[in-house]
């Protein structure tokens, strides 16, 4: 299939308003049907998984060793052994694992197409690098990054992401970045940032404000929350910058928006404290990364009610340090987070699990070090706590939203055996063996496919994007 004619800016954000479940880069990307086979299908108002061994995550209810998952209009209505319903179509979850869909405490989606870019270098390193081309980023750059990085963590199993949106650098961006999400396969919470990393220039509250009494019009808006990307700025001794960050939490406190705040780098420490000293914790506020918080920080965290959220794939790579289970083991309200798929590299929750269980069982010298049914709450139900979302998602329960993935494990990585499917996916799983995925009562993919997706069509626009970003940073060099 060739590429798509070159589209305009106009176009391009026209085209994303107009989308929902495809990506409207000037038009519905429907997956395409040259193959012989046909192509897999959405599903009907009610449809029934038969017969997988299902993880539930709910403290009030067993995981089945072989069981039924019956869906009516995008709710899950009963799980048990066996289930009656002969209006239901039948999805086969023989030697299969359904599990909650996966969620990814935090991102920032819109670096994705920089993937590749970023290196072990002084002249590539991610920080340096990201400073330098998010000024060249347009918003239709903004658009065909957060929808690769939305179908890729469905690809993946992921069903709801916390994208930190840190590149906004005018109300087209956010409109931009809304939109795209809106015409996604996932669930996402978009957190309104402002222009940079640095937290120089205040978030347009006025704009933010007028998002949030909008949002009733807003397509999409059934998959799709509102929140604020919040920083604090590098000089803690700032007067002035405090004054312009209490009055953004201030505001989104009284609106009841939930916040994400990052406490990294060199001055963690001192940026934990000075959420405690301004009473900045509270339970709408989500802390992010703290990889080696002080004791004391972390009992703050707790008796207050916020949660945590932790990206260790990422956080070793950027030198944070090494994040230690057993440091935040305590904490009620955690969740793991990609980080951004193009600095983690990929959208993969098995394989930051993984990181995480091994980093404990290495450093700790005790292969039984890691709880493998608590490390797996903070890829579902402990990540739902993370985010506030936890009465619509995070575990297998009747009346939550049926966000639902399912591995095959007949596959050459896996070939189930034992009795323990928790510690097969941390261990042994990845995105690939992911073949059902549905949000919201939706499939999104089916089979191994994604639905709704022209893949040939998204790597046109993701080429452009990519090539002018690096004209952007050739200019630079120059």
């Amino acid at each position: 299939m060739p590429n798509p004619p070159h589209l305009s800016r106009r176009q391009i954000l026209a085209g994303m308003a107009a989308g929902t479940g495809s990506l409207a880069l000037g038009g519905p990307l429907a997956s395409a049907s040259a193959s012989a086979a046909e192509p897999p299908r959405g599903l009907g108002p009610v449809w029934k998984i038969e017969q997988a061994t299902i993880i539930t995550m709910d403290d009030a209810s067993n995981d089945l060793t072989r069981g039924d998952i019956l869906v009516r209009n995008g709710v899950i209505e009963q799980i048990a052994p066996q289930i009656d319903a002969p209006d239901a179509e039948i999805i086969d979850g023989r030697h299969r694992i359904a599990f909650p869909g996966l969620i990814d405490a935090h991102n920032h989606m819109w670096q994705t197409q920089m993937r590749g870019m970023f290196g072990q270098r002084p002249g590539n390193l991610f920080f340096p690098l990201t400073r330098e081309l998010d000024d060249a980023f347009r918003p239709e750059d903004v658009a065909i990054s957060e929808q690769m990085s939305a179908f890729e963590n469905a690809a993946s199993g992921i069903t709801t992401s916390n994208d930190f949106f840190d590149n906004n650098r005018s109300p087209e961006y956010a409109e931009a970045a809304l939109n795209a999400l809106a015409g996604s396969p996932i669930r996402t919470r978009l957190l309104y940032g402002n222009r940079s990393k640095t937290a120089t220039d205040g978030i347009d509250l006025e704009h933010l404000g007028r998002l949030q009494d909008s949002w009733g019009q807003r397509a999409g808006r059934d998959r799709l929350m509102l929140g604020m990307a919040w920083r604090l700025p590098k000089n803690l001794e700032d007067e002035a910058a405090m004054t312009m960050k209490r009055r953004e939490f201030e505001f989104a406190r009284e609106r009841g928006l939930p916040t994400a705040v990052h406490v990294s780098g060199e001055q963690h420490h001192a940026m934990f404290q000075a959420l405690i000293d301004g009473g900045y914790l509270y339970p709408g506020l989500q802390v992010i990364h703290a990889t080696d918080a002080k004791a004391a920080h972390l009992q703050a965290l707790k008796d207050s009610g916020a949660s945590l959220a932790l990206s260790p794939l990422t956080e070793h790579r950027v030198a944070y340090g090494l994040t230690r289970y057993s440091h935040f083991v305590d904490v009620p309200r955690l969740g793991l987070g990609i980080d951004g798929n193009g600095l983690a590299g990929s959208a993969d929750m098995f394989d930051t699990m993984r990181l995480m269980a091994m980093t404990e069982i290495g450093a700790s010298h005790d292969q039984t070090a890691i709880d493998t049914r608590r490390l797996f709450s903070m890829a579902t139900s402990g990540a739902a706590e993370s985010m506030g979302i936890s009465d619509r998602v995070g575990s297998l329960t009747p009346g939550k939203q049926a966000d639902i993935a399912m591995v095959d494990t007949r596959a050459l990585n896996l070939g189930m055996t034992g009795d323990d499917p928790v510690t097969l996916l941390i261990f042994c799983a990845k995105p690939e063996n992911v073949e059902f995925v549905s949000v919201g009562g939706r499939a999104v993919k089916r089979e191994g496919q994604l639905l709704d997706l022209n893949l040939d069509q998204m790597l046109g626009q993701v080429a452009r994007s990519i090539e002018h970003l690096q004209q952007a940073r050739r200019a630079l060099a120059s």
